[in-house]
């Protein structure tokens, strides 16, 4: 019987996080804190033991979950309509 490969989940850490989406690692550092980076919720993370984690296929979900946009003014509109609510 042929035995099982196990597959190990990528993960990034905080400045890896940091360039995979394109944010600031500081600002991913206080979205820990607060549970908003720049105004939305932030990516889920992992702690392993003292570390933080950041899953690739958590990012790419949250990645493919953000609003898109055309134009700024079809952004600034969302923005202000989200922030009415």
């Amino acid at each position: 019987m042929p035995k099982e490969k196990s597959v190990a989940m990528a993960v990034l850490d905080t400045d890896q996080t940091s360039g995979y989406i394109g944010v600031a690692k500081t600002e991913i550092i206080q979205a820990r804190i607060t549970g908003q980076l720049s105004g939305l919720e932030p990516p889920p993370f992992i702690k392993i033991g003292r570390r933080v984690r950041y899953r690739i296929v958590d990012l790419d979900n949250w990645l493919t979950n953000q609003p898109a946009f055309k134009t700024l003014a079809e952004q600034e509109a969302a923005n202000s309509k989200r922030t009415r609510q």
